[in-house]
Order: structure tokens, then C-alpha cells, then sequence
């Protein structure tokens, strides 16, 4: 950019300077101080040189981008002032010295060839007017001027040529050097990787007053070429894209090892024009030379030029090719640092992600390093860095006993050992008692202690989980040998005693007895093994979890006397997709939780609620409750609240472990609510995971349509609001129609039903064989009229449809009473014969 700045100041000196020039002789032509021989002539110029001293004092020449040379500029100037010294005289002019002015502005550009070309155009005019001037003007004077204006201008533009190419060389030395001392600069203060990119070719299209360019990177793995930093024209569009092994001009370069100059790309075999198009630049000539570290190339910059500037010469390649050299050391120093920046980073990343908390300290037992675990553990931040571990990590052995009397860093140093493993114990900021599982070693510099590496982990849980397998291993046995026990003992009376008739039935119940019940433990056992190994398989299908639930209250009530179950159900069939069997056991587990742990007795109150995509369930008692700090264990495998009650159950602490995992089989989630001494509160909640439409039918699909018609009975039976609700029932008479086939049948029996409902008010139904209708209107002689016509069309369909039979059932309200309607709402109604129905 500091070229072309330059480049703009030199053209407004000059066309100051041609201002200066031209004005000074129309002045002095005007005013007569030189005469002129037409006057006329002289005042229509005056114009066209107003005109364009103007035009080039406020457009000059470096404003206009569709010329780079001057030559076009240098002609006109030469021909004005040629015109002017003409008309002042010719070759006698006092303004023939004036014709010098082209040469030396072509020179001050550093234009030689249209200096020479200047001075030789202004002696074939000088010429031209000597051979024109009047007879009266001596010959030899004309040829004498001639001759003196030609010498001048060739002598004057060779000298000026010398001079300002001499100058031109001190000048591109002088920024070579300027350039060259920059990179040093950038060596010595910065290492970051895209900055020296950056700044490398930044000053590479300084230097060469070029117009973008491009560093590329060679993909070590693959030999491709990355533009990883290009400047210029839409360069966003260029960044990541990748050039194959050996394509294109900076391709031959990398892998010929030598720089090379396009002055014309376009004329170029191994020039691809795609990039190009992808920029909208029009790539004029190029300078491309390779990027060596040790002998090794990495990549290549290329340096670019509009097809309109002036094409890179082979001084410019030099320039290019020793500045790439000393960029490469640059470039070297950021890999070289990048790598070891990464290197560094991806272990403090390790560190810091590693799952055990890990401290280094000093030999003097100083903090020097904490990952984020160890900060967790420990409840210390990186401001106690450099603090002694004694105040810091606050240590104790497995009795509570302070661990720094015993220091296991004092036993590694004095034994010399290579590492140490123990455990020990803290405490949480909630005093929440914590034990670590602890591996210390430490670096040797020969017999010098340099630093101990300790390293922590949380082993709480695995003790716990240690505790309750062995607390489960004896409940286990314990329960195992309850059962067994009885069992040994009635079978040897029975076989060594002949006991009455009463006492032998006593003596068979109690061994059935307890035959069920280690038959029940063992089970409890497998299911367990089952979930742990994710073998336990759900059997997806249609069930009413309203019917499971009220069916083991009905067993368990058959056996207490002490309790009473209260039902809080709405009033028709809740279906959801479930597991008949595992939902009853997992109502059979809650509800003998509730019987068991409530032996006073009280109410047990089963609760559901409908929220259309899902169903929520509460279990309730009234018993002794459990206590806060169990609550977060109770669903634990092998957990058993620590309390008289529950050592006086027989149970093993699988029962609530299994009723989550199947819970959670099913998609649902189980939480726990329970106050001591006032009772227990479980919540399960049951998605509806059914599409809301029947993929068949494209009609609602069933277990949505009883909470759906229910809310809407409700809402119109208080306004008194007609509707009809029923169902069409359908089997299929033919058993040799595929699936396929039926599933026909069924979407033109839906497409029929269809027709007589409204999307914004009714509901239709599919499921289990039947199609359910619920439809509202204010006018109930016209819903007579809708069941007329659709019983009508019910028969003309069935007519047409042969291999389908179909009943239908349609109540109309107010003609039935709405408790009687709820009725039929409320059954199962779905596969019962019509009488049972109402």
C-alpha cells in the first residue's frame, strides 16, 4: 500500500507541474509578452487547455484503472505543447524548451521506454516545423534549433533515465531492507502461528506493490496444498479449500523446488482459471516460490497482479525468493512454537478431564498444580496454589485420625520407594464424609526429590457399594435360610413322625408356604440379573393400567382386614403401552409396600390422574413413613432403611430397584414423597408413547379418545348440548385376506366415517376392531337425521365390502340420560357382548 501511496503523491507533483507549465504560457501568450501569429487559433486552444489542465489537475493520470503505462498521457502533452510553441513561432519559439516537460515526467514515473519515445517525438516535430517555417526563416538557424532541441532531448531523457533508474534500485534496496528488517522484527516478537502468516504475506504484497497472494501449506498425509491465508479479493471464499498433489502453477512449484514469474497467467498451461471464477479477480501475472524448513518444503507463497498492472519481472522473483527465505525462519520459529503450544495444551486438557483428581507438590509439600477434580474433591480453588497441603488438602486416615503425624509423602522420601498407594479420608463442605482411594509417586532428579504427583479418586461409593453387597449377601442368607430352615425341619416330621390328619395339613401349608416364598426371592434375584444385563424384555402392547391396578388392590384387600384401599380413577379405561405382567408386578411391589409398612393399618389410596399424553399414578399410605436421609437410597439395589420396622420384614432391598427399572423400561419416571410417621407417597408417570393418529386409518388413535370424549361429555353435559357418542365394531368374514388387503378395507371404512364428521368439533377413533365416534351438535333432530344416514351408509358398505361385517351402537343425548351414557362410556367395553355394555 505504501507504493501506491507513493505513486499517487509523484502524479500530483506532476500534474502540478504540467499545470504550472502550460498556465505560465497561455499567460504569457495572452498578455502578449510572446506573440503569437494567429490569434484566433490561440483563443480556441485557450479553451481545449483549460479544459484540460483542469482535467488532469482533479482526474489524474493514477484515477483512471484502465491504464497502467503513460504513453497515451506523455503523446498529449507533447502535442499541446507542441501546439502552443507553433503558434508562438516554431522553431524560434521561446517556448520550444518547453517540449522537454514529457521526457522528464516519463522519467520521474520510471518510464524509460516512453521517455525515449518522447524524445524522439519531440524532435520529429521540432523537425517538422523546421521544414514548415516560412521562407524567410534562415535554414541553417532551423537546423541549428533542430538539432540543439533533438541533442537535448535524447541526451536529457538518457541522463534522466540513469539517473531515475539508479534511483529506482536505491529505492527498491531501501525497501527490500526495510521489508527484510521487518521480518527480523516479527521473528524476535511474536510466535503466534496466523499472525506470522499474516504478516508474512502482508509484507510480501507490500514489497512488490502487488495486488494479493496467497501462503500455502502441503498436507503432510495427502500432499495437498491448503490456502491457510490469503489476502485480496473475496479471499473468505479461497481460506480451507485444498489444490491436489502437483496441480496448478504453485503445485509444479512445490514440487520442482524453484521459484517461478507468469507475466500473462492466462497463457499459461498449468494456470486453472476455477479460482477466479470463485473471486471475480482476473489474474494478470504471478510470482510463486516455495516455503523450505530444513531443507524441507511446507508450502509456497504466491504473489498476484491484476491483468490490468504491469507484469512481475525476474528481479521481483529474486526479491520474492530471498524474502521467502528469511520468512521461512519466521514461519519455522511458529510451527516449531505451535507445536509445542499444542502439545502443551492437549496435556493440560488431559489433565483436566483425566476422571481422578491429581495435585503435584514440591519438595517442601507446597501446591503447585490442582486439576478440576482435585479442586472439586478437596472444595480448594487455583488461589492456593503455592499453600501447604497440610492447611489446604487436610487429610485423615480411614479412623479420623490427622494424617500429616503418619505423612505418606514423609514414608515415600525416607524409604525412597517408586509409589505408594493407600486410602483416606475428608470431608465435604456438608460434612458429608468422603473416602479416597490415593496413588502417590514422585520425581527424581538422581537422589534429589523434585516433586510428588499424588493422585486421588473417590472410592465412596464402591466401599458403599462394597458395605451393601456384603449387608445383601447376609440378608440373603438370612432369608434363604428362614425358608429353608422351615422346610427341613416340617419335611423331617413328616417323614420321621406320623402326625393327625390337621397338624399334617398345617405342616404341608407352611412348607408350600415358604416354598413360595424363597420361590419369590430367588425370582426377585433373576429379575435383578435380568435388568443388570439388559435382558429383561418388554412385551409391548395395548393395556388398561386402571384395570392392573385395581385388580392387585382387589388381592391384597382379600387379604388385610386392617386397611381400606381408596379408588381415585376417571371414570373410563386408561390405555397406555405397557407390559401386562411387569406392571403388575410393579403395582403388586408398591401395594405390598403399602400393606407391609403400614401396620397399624389406614387408608391406601391409588390415585390417577389423566393428562391426555401422559398418565400419572400416586400409591399412598398411611404408615410409618421413611425417614429424609434414606430417601435418596431407597431405589438403590440392595438398600434397607435402617429402621425396627423394616429388620422386622422379611425382604431383601430389590423390590423398589425393580419396580424403578421397569418403570423406567416403560419410558415412565418414579419419585418418592413421605413424611415420618404420617406415610409414603410413590409417583409414576406413564408417557402415552402412541402417535397421536392411527398410521393406518389416519383417524385419532384410541387411547387418546376416551380422555378426549370424557372432558367433552363433561363440559357439554353441563350446557346441555346434544351429541351422539358410540361405536361401528368390524371383523372380517373372509380369513384369506392378507394384511394388506384388510388394511384396505379399513382406510375406505375411515374415509367413509369421514364424511360425516367435522375436524374442528367431532372425534373419530380407531382401535382393537373399532372405529368410535363422538359428534356434537345444537340441533338434535339433525343428529337423528346423522344417524339415519350414517347407519344408511353402514349398510350400503357393507353390501359392497363382502369380506366385512359390521355392528354399530350409537347413543344420542338428551334421547339416553347422560349417567347412562357415562356408563357406557366408562366399561371396557371393547370385545364384550352389546348386553353387558349397558
Amino acid at each position: 500500500m505504501r507504493g501506491i501511496e507513493e505513486n499517487i503523491k509523484k502524479e500530483k507533483i506532476i500534474s502540478f507541474i504540467r499545470a504550472i507549465f502550460l498556465l505560465t504560457s497561455l499567460i504569457l501568450i495572452k498578455l502578449d509578452f510572446i506573440p503569437t501569429f494567429n490569434p484566433n487559433l490561440f483563443d480556441i486552444l485557450l479553451i481545449v487547455y483549460s479544459i484540460y489542465i483542469l482535467f488532469t489537475t482533479f482526474f489524474p493520470i493514477y484515477s483512471y484503472g484502465f491504464v497502467y503505462r503513460h504513453q497515451i498521457f506523455s503523446a498529449i502533452d507533447t502535442l499541446l505543447i507542441a501546439s502552443l510553441v507553433y503558434l508562438t513561432g516554431g522553431v524560434l519559439s521561446s517556448l520550444y524548451l518547453f517540449l522537454l516537460f514529457p521526457i522528464i515526467s516519463a522519467s520521474l514515473r520510471y518510464d524509460f521506454k516512453t521517455s525515449i519515445t518522447s524524445a524522439i517525438l519531440v524532435t520529429l516535430i521540432f523537425l517538422y516545423f523546421g521544414i514548415i517555417q516560412e521562407e524567410e526563416t534562415i535554414l541553417s538557424s532551423v537546423l541549428s534549433r533542430v538539432a540543439e532541441l533533438g541533442g537535448l532531448s535524447i541526451i536529457l531523457a538518457i541522463f534522466l533515465n540513469y539517473v531515475a533508474k539508479e534511483t529506482l534500485k536505491l529505492q527498491l534496496k531501501m525497501k527490500e531492507s526495510e521489508t527484510f528488517h521487518k521480518i527480523t522484527q516479527i521473528i524476535n516478537s511474536s510466535l503466534d502461528f496466523d499472525e506470522i502468516l499474516f504478516s508474512i504475506l502482508d509484507s510480501a504484497i507490500k514489497l512488490l506493490d502487488a495486488d494479493g497472494g496467497t501462503i500455502f501449506i502441503k498436507d503432510k498425509e495427502t500432499g495437498e496444498l491448503i490456502f491457510e491465508k490469503v489476502v485480496g479479493e473475496k479471499a473468505k471464499n479461497l481460506m480451507g479449500k485444498r489444490i491436489k498433489k502437483g496441480e496448478g502453477i504453485v503445485g509444479w512449484v512445490i514440487e520442482k523446488g524453484e521459484g517461478i514469474v507468469i507475466e500473462n497467467a492466462s497463457h499459461d498451461k498449468r494456470f486453472s482459471p476455477y479460482f477466479d471464477e470463485i473471486t471475480g479477480f482476473r489474474t494478470g501475472s504471478i510470482i510463486c516460490t516455495p516455503l523450505r524448513i530444513d531443507n524441507e518444503i511446507i508450502g509456497a507463497l504466491e504473489i498476484v497482479n491484476n491483468i490490468k498492472k504491469k507484469p512481475f519481472t525476474k528481479y521481483e522473483l529474486e526479491l520474492a525468493m530471498n524474502f521467502a527465505n528469511e520468512a521461512s525462519i519466521a514461519l519455522n520459529k511458529a510451527i516449531l512454537y505451535n507445536a509445542v503450544n499444542t502439545e502443551k495444551e492437549r496435556m493440560q486438557k488431559i489433565l483436566e478431564n483425566i476422571a481422578d483428581g491429581l495435585i503435584i507438590l514440591d519438595n517442601r509439600k507446597n501446591l503447585k498444580m490442582i486439576n478440576p477434580i482435585a479442586q472439586n474433591i478437596f472444595s480448594i480453588t487455583s488461589q492456593d496454589l503455592g499453600k501447604n497441603c497440610k492447611e489446604t488438602l487436610k487429610c485423615k486416615d480411614l479412623k479420623g485420625n490427622i494424617l500429616c503425624v503418619d505423612c505418606p509423602l514423609d514414608k515415600l522420601y525416607s524409604q525412597q520407594i517408586p509409589y505408594l498407594q493407600y486410602e483416606m479420608k475428608i470431608y465435604s463442605q456438608n460434612l458429608k464424609e468422603i473416602i479416597l482411594g490415593c496413588n502417590l509417586s514422585a520425581v527424581w532428579d538422581n537422589s534429589k526429590l523434585l516433586d510428588y504427583i499424588l493422585a486421588v479418586r473417590d472410592i465412596s461409593l464402591s466401599k458403599e457399594i462394597d458395605r451393601l453387597k456384603s449387608e445383601f449377601v447376609a440378608n440373603v442368607s438370612h432369608e434363604l435360610k428362614t425358608p429353608l430352615t422351615a422346610i427341613k425341619g416340617y419335611s423331617e416330621l413328616l417323614l420321621t413322625q406320623k402326625p393327625e390328619e390337621e397338624k399334617f395339613k398345617n405342616y404341608l401349608k407352611i412348607i408350600n408356604q415358604e416354598a413360595e416364598r424363597l420361590t419369590k426371592l430367588i425370582n426377585d434375584l433373576l429379575d435383578l440379573s435380568k435388568l443388570e444385563e439388559g435382558r429383561m424384555e418388554i412385551k409391548r402392547e395395548i393395556v388398561d393400567i386402571k384395570n392392573i391396578i385395581k385388580e392387585r388392590a382387589l388381592f391384597f384387600q382379600s387379604q388385610t382386614t386392617k386397611h381400606s384401599f381408596i379408588f381415585s380413577f376417571p371414570a373410563y379405561p386408561i390405555l397406555i403401552s405397557g407390559d401386562q405382567d411387569r406392571l403388575t408386578q410393579v403395582f403388586h411391589n408398591l401395594i405390598d409396600n403399602a400393606v407391609k409398612y403400614s401396620p397399624k393399618g389406614g387408608n391406601i389410596t391409588l390415585s390417577i390422574q389423566d393428562n391426555i399424553k401422559s398418565v400419572i399414578i400416586e400409591v399412598s399410605d398411611q404408615g410409618e413413613g421413611i425417614a429424609p436421609e434414606h430417601l435418596p437410597y431407597i431405589f438403590d439395589r440392595f438398600y434397607r432403611a435402617d429402621s425396627s420396622l423394616i429388620k422386622r420384614k422379611s425382604g431383601t432391598g430389590l423390590g423398589l430397584s425393580i419396580v424403578k427399572s421397569i418403570v423406567e423400561a416403560h419410558k415412565g419416571k418414579i419419585s418418592v414423597n413421605s413424611k415420618v410417621g404420617e406415610g409414603t407417597t410413590f409417583i409414576l408417570e406413564f408417557p402415552r408413547d402412541f402417535p397421536l393418529t392411527d398410521p393406518i386409518t389416519k383417524t385419532i388413535f384410541l387411547p387418546y379418545f376416551f380422555p378426549l370424549v370424557w372432558q367433552s361429555i363433561n363440559n357439554a353435559g353441563e350446557k346441555e348440548i346434544p351429541f351422539v357418542l358410540g361405536y361401528i365394531e368390524y371383523e372380517f368374514s373372509d380369513n384369506s385376506l392378507s394384511l394388506r388387503e384388510k388394511d384396505i378395507v379399513r382406510q375406505k371404512l375411515a374415509q367413509l366415517l369421514k364424511r360425516f364428521i367435522r375436524p374442528t368439533t367431532d372425534i373419530l377413533a380407531h382401535g382393537l376392531g373399532h372405529f368410535y365416534l363422538f359428534v356434537l351438535d345444537f340441533d338434535p333432530l339433525k343428529l337423528q337425521i346423522f344417524i339415519q344416514r350414517l347407519s344408511q351408509a353402514l349398510s350400503a358398505f357393507s353390501k359392497i365390502e363382502s369380506s366385512i361385517r359390521l355392528k354399530n351402537r350409537l347413543l344420542q343425548f338428551p334421547s339416553i340420560p347422560l349417567p347412562e351414557i357415562k356408563a357406557f362410556l366408562s366399561q371396557s367395553f371393547y370385545g364384550l357382548p352389546q348386553e353387558e355394555i349397558l
